[in-house]
């Protein structure tokens, strides 16, 4: 993972699951993207400021492709959650 000093980062993507964030880290680094990962706090109601392993990208010109990358790939926030009855109903109306 490339480590940049700026304060100027964009918040690229944020998971408490570390591997997710891993997962998402190397395939930045190996489509050049320059990446650092942080350690942060999301709120929830439930359970206020859990630590969250963040993604954060320097140039604004990666954003795109930071985020075209995980589509592509469907990891981070590109990842479909899979809903079986929405699923169920697609294939009824398919067939």
């Amino acid at each position: 993972m490339f480590h940049i000093g700026s304060n100027d980062m964009k918040m690229v993507f944020f998971s408490r699951d570390r591997l997710e964030v891993q997962r998402v880290s190397q395939e930045l680094v190996d489509a050049s993207i320059p990446c650092e990962g942080r350690e942060g706090l999301v709120a929830r109601d439930d359970l206020p400021n859990l630590p969250a392993p963040q993604l954060w990208i320097q140039e604004d010109a990666d954003l795109h492709r930071a985020f075209m990358l995980c589509v592509e790939h469907k990891i981070g926030f590109a990842k479909r959650e899979i809903n079986m009855s929405e699923d169920l109903d697609d294939i009824a109306v398919a067939a």
